[in-house]
């Protein structure tokens, strides 16, 4: 390795190294140097001792070996939130009954005067203003402001400066406040005056003036109000159904912008960025790079990513303009509030460093500080969960180009950094993948335009208008419709999510898609207003952009209609985050995350991504060892305790470990896993070795969100399987003592496991008998290993019992679900696991995709599941990839796998692919006319367990190299390395 082309400036010498590994070979040379480019080249040696050639030239850069190297100050445009003045306010509302219980639906009015003496100079009136549910208000007469017509809009409270409506003598604020439906009811604000001879500040309280309905006039400074009641005092805030839940609303997007001269030609420059919460870098008006939503979420008071960018081409000799958008995603979000408590929350910032190298050689930086100018961008609201409000007149042409007039921009203030080290962001970013064009186009009402996109996805479109200014377009993202046809957004709580809103700037056709947030959708619904014109809607998908490297295909189309859906439908929930949904919480549940593990990495490079993700895990870890339901988690999150949910913590590293060799991974997340299993093995020996704790237990099962069995057995379970799971990485780390201390831990828990839950008089295990016989209550402990050998056959026998009593159906929630195929093959049972995996009627897959046609994987059984595009339900793509096909890993990173192919149902070929860490691994069987062949692709460096299907009067023809093993189970076995092989099965 070297500095420079042909071997000159050598760094490192790795010399003849004796070793069977080809992939993740530690560098051991000296310590790089940050900003620098390194040339390497390799040759290798085979069995007889013959060397290669050596390789073509190839290089890397590095950014920054130390992030202390990273230069450039965190700036932004504002140090800390806005203030609320809301603390010596109430909630008010007509005198009726108990408004902060029940209030009736329907609108009430209030009023409030106060005088300004004569001389008085008003220099601002901040009035913060919200109701529950929507407002208007007026000043001296004149509509000045409204609540945002969403739901829930009464948790961000409205923030205007009414100073330049008032006047000297009586002034009156008039408020009309609606109730949409039967519930708590309320107005609440203040207003602070600023300048000489400022009145006193108001705040909402029993001297306003109410009324149950208005006169034409009711909001004129001259109506009467003296038979009005006094308004009535609800709650002060802070208290009643409230609580303190109202914010104030965030700023609009931050623009930071700064111009510099490059004296000379430039050879090459490279831009380094850090942009918090979402950025999007310009460069002499250019857009550099496709990323989007960028950085990743990460746990920011201990990990901040930033991207660097090759902008050679987009600078030139002479002046030159940067510029940088910021948006607030998880790191500033505000709406919904649930990550405002959490320590790293803060208002967005940025910090880059952009590095010049003349053609001289010599060297200029272009660094963030205090010199930068910042102004308010368009986007005036933004949400990942609510959408993207966006003012096309508030747009500043070339403020991203050198030349720009901005006199009228503030200086960037010096903001306090994120306390997380500054690392690389290593995994794929988060790009627009794919065009879609609509299926179907309706229009359910004026103006209304309905486009059908055929599946469930996540990303934006982009809309084209025409029209006048000041007109506002809204798109409206969602995966179902309703009964008249509009789209259904609606989430929990009756939350409308996923709306945005574009007011035109009313110059010819206009573009807009959002920036700083996505929609999980099917349908976009456009509306446009009278005078306006939609020119064009073009859908686009947008998520991290993972490398296809696995395929799945078979003789059924419907098998192969799931292997798509589970594949897109992991996509869809791949936004730096592994996610439950990407229309509704986006939030990244563990458990999930772990459940779709196997069919991700069957079909996509996951290897980065899950590395990122479990450092966030030990990130996110709490003192005590535990880890909340979702990574990163909020701070109530922290206090949920789950060894279901959180085992994705030693499950996902175990799967770095097991499908791609990454001892790394396990090393760096050793002692936090050892953590977790502490707190659960000293929370179980509380309670008599049993789990009895909270858990969400098999999630989702027919039966309904919480299966009715409990919890014990399914916790219990997961406590053993990862005791297991460290053992083995444990011993990989040389961790010899830890290793045995795990596995004894594991035997106790196996011991009391069986002791408490299996009923010997039944052949089967119960959690509560009350609930019956449970399915995925008997899958945990037969895939997990727990049942002792002696009872297995009676396990699996009352598992296929049920099976076939509940006409071939599973009954079972997200954790059963996983395991059932695979168990079933396993025990001998594969053409039972086929039947219940097509079976048409509900519940099942079957149902989804013959019964309701299902594209992609769903979060519930029945047909009112609330979300289309959930992938932990989607886990029969493990068992087409692992028993249809039949390739499994026996070893960590395929050093040694097995392919046993099984021929089910009808299925007349089926084949898979994957990539492992030594190259692709290949299945592919066919069947015609009594004759089999199974085709094999082993890459060099690992071995293969091949299990041909052969009947007793049989002949396998294998090839020549193919070392024959005992036949056994209606399997002939074959040891073969790599290559290409085939084998045929005839008689």
């Amino acid at each position: 390795m070297s500095t420079s082309r042909d071997g000159r400036g050598k760094v490192w010498d790795s010399g003849r190294v004796r070793s069977s590994r080809s992939y993740d070979v530690t560098y051991g040379g000296p310590a790089l140097t940050s900003r620098t480019r390194y040339y390497w080249r390799v040759r290798a040696w085979d069995g007889a001792g013959e060397v290669s050639a050596w390789s073509d030239e190839a290089r890397f850069e590095t950014s920054f070996v130390d992030p202390g190297d990273f230069r450039g100050s965190w700036i932004g445009a504002h140090a800390k939130a806005p203030a609320l003045r809301l603390d010596d306010a109430n909630w008010i509302w007509y005198p009726e009954g108990d408004p902060s219980d029940s209030a009736p639906a329907g609108s009430r009015y209030l009023r409030r005067s106060f005088d300004l003496p004569e001389g008085a100079r008003i220099g601002s009136a901040e009035t913060q203003l919200t109701a529950d549910d929507r407002f208007t208000l007026y000043v001296n007469g004149t509509e000045v402001a409204g609540s945002a017509r969403v739901a829930d809009s009464w948790r961000t409270a409205t923030v205007v400066d009414i100073a330049p409506y008032l006047r000297t003598g009586t002034n009156v604020l008039a408020v009309e406040a609606t109730n949409t439906s039967q519930g708590p009811a309320g107005v609440l604000g203040s207003v602070h005056f600023e300048g000489a001879g400022s009145p006193a500040d108001l705040v909402t309280d029993s001297a306003w003036k109410a009324a149950n309905s208005a006169d034409d006039g009711w909001e004129q400074p001259g109506h009467d109000d003296t038979a009005w009641p006094n308004a009535r005092v609800a709650a002060r805030y802070g208290s009643g159904p409230w609580g303190r839940s109202v914010s104030a609303p965030p700023p609009p997007e931050t623009l930071l912008r700064n111009e510099f001269t490059a004296s000379k030609p430039i050879a090459s420059a490279r831009a380094h960025i850090a942009g918090l919460g979402y950025n999007k870098l310009y460069l002499n008006g250019r857009r550099i790079g496709d990323r989007e939503l960028e950085p990743g979420f990460t746990v920011y008071d201990k990990t901040v990513l930033y991207a660097t960018y090759d902008v050679t081409d987009a600078l030139r000799t002479g002046g030159n303009a940067v510029g940088v958008s910021l948006g607030r995603g998880f790191y500033s979000m505000t709406n919904p509030d649930e990550w405002k408590a959490s320590s790293w929350w803060g208002e967005p910032k940025l910090k880059l460093e952009l590095d010049l190298t003349y053609t001289d050689g010599t060297h200029r930086q272009v660094v963030s500080d205090s010199g930068w100018k910042v102004s308010d961008g368009p986007t005036t609201t933004e949400s990942l969960w609510f959408g993207e409000s966006y003012d096309a007149r508030a747009e500043q042409p070339g403020w991203n180009r050198p030349g720009f007039d901005d006199s009228a921009w503030h200086p960037a203030l010096n903001v306090d950094g994120p306390k997380g080290t500054l690392r690389s962001e290593s995994f794929p970013p988060v790009e627009v993948t794919d065009h879609l064009k609509a299926e179907h186009t309706t229009a359910p009402a004026e103006g209304t335009h309905v486009y059908d996109y055929g599946s469930p996805t996540a990303g934006w479109a982009r809309i084209g208008v025409q029209g006048p200014a000041g007109a506002t377009v809204t798109v409206t993202y969602g995966e179902k419709l309703r009964a008249d046809g509009t789209v259904d957004n609606t989430g929990a709580f009756g939350m409308a999510l996923q709306t945005y809103s574009y007011t035109l700037k009313g110059d010819g056709v206009e573009s807009y898609q959002p920036s700083y947030s996505y929609a999980g959708f099917r349908y976009a619904q456009v509306v446009v207003p009278q005078g306006v014109t939609l020119r064009s809607v073009d859908g686009m998908r947008v998520h991290t952009a993972v490398r296809t490297t696995g395929d799945f295909t078979s003789s059924s189309d419907l098998l192969n209609r799931y292997q798509d859906a589970q594949a897109d439908t992991v996509l869809n929930n791949l936004h730096s985050i592994p996610t439950d949904t990407p229309m509704y919480e986006k939030r990244p549940y563990t458990a999930d995350g772990f459940l779709y593990a196997d069919s991700a990495i069957a079909n996509f490079d996951m290897r980065n991504f899950y590395e990122s993700w479990m450092r966030s895990h030990r990130d996110d870890q709490n003192a005590d060892g535990s880890i909340g339901p979702t990574v990163p988690t909020t701070e109530s999150g922290k206090l949920v305790k789950d060894p279901v949910w959180s085992a994705s913590y030693v499950l996902g590293t175990w799967d770095l470990y097991w499908y791609y060799g990454d001892t790394k991974a396990v090393a760096e997340n050793y002692d936090g896993m050892k953590a977790w299993l502490a707190y659960y093995e000293h929370d179980i020996a509380g309670t008599g070795g049993i789990y009895t704790g909270f858990s969400y237990g098999d999630w989702l099962s027919p039966e309904g969100a919480n299966a009715p069995e409990g919890t014990r057995l399914s916790g219990t379970a997961y406590i053993y399987l990862t005791a297991t799971r460290l053992a083995t990485m444990a011993e990989a780390l040389g961790h010899d003592a830890d290793a045995r201390h795990f596995d004894a831990f594991a035997a106790q828990v196996k011991d009391t496991f069986n002791a408490t839950f299996y009923h010997r008089d039944k052949g089967a295990y119960y959690d509560n008998e009350a609930a019956g016989y449970r399915q995925t209550s008997n899958l945990l402990p037969l895939s997990f290993g727990l049942v002792p050998e002696e009872h297995r056959a009676a396990v699996i026998d009352h598992l296929v019992a049920d099976l076939h009593a509940r006409g071939d159906h599973l009954d079972t929630g997200a954790l059963g679900t996983k395991v059932l195929l695979p168990v079933l093959t396993e025990a001998g049972h594969a053409d039972l696991a086929y039947t219940v995996a097509t079976n048409p009627t509900y519940p099942g897959w079957g149902y989804w995709f013959e019964g309701l046609g299902a594209t992609t994987m769903w979060e519930e059984w029945n047909a009112n599941s609330r979300s289309h595009d959930h992938a932990f339900m989607g886990t029969v793509d493990d068992w087409l990839y692992q028993d249809v096909a039949g390739i499994e890993a026996t070893a960590p990173g395929y050093a040694k796998v097995r392919i046993r192919p099984h021929v089910v149902g009808g299925l007349t070929h089926a084949s898979a692919h994957v990539e492992s860490p030594l190259g692709r691994i290949t299945s592919s069987w066919a069947r015609t006319r009594g004759r089999f062949t199974l085709r094999v692709d082993v890459p060099m460096g690992s071995t293969a367990d091949v299990l041909v299907p052969v009947g007793d009067r049989q002949t396998v023809h294998a090839p020549a190299d193919a070392v024959a093993r005992e036949r056994e189970g209606g399997y002939a076995h074959f040891t073969v390395g790599a290559g290409s092989h085939r084998f045929r099965v005839t008689g």
